[in-house]
């Protein structure tokens, strides 16, 4: 039988999936808190050049 090959992808899932019940653990996503979605850093966000509008 092959060996599957792990991949950055699913080392991340991994990753993610532990630190989110750590979370739960410690209580913080018990419904006090508003859940969100954390920012990708790799995407560009340009800044506006006119705030008024």
């Amino acid at each position: 039988m092959a060996k599957k090959d792990v991949t950055k992808r699913d080392l991340l899932k991994v990753e993610r999936s532990a630190v989110r019940e750590e979370r739960k653990q410690q209580g913080a996503l018990d419904g006090r808190f508003r859940e969100k979605v954390e920012k990708s850093k790799k995407t560009y966000s340009r800044k506006r050049k006119h705030k008024d509008e």
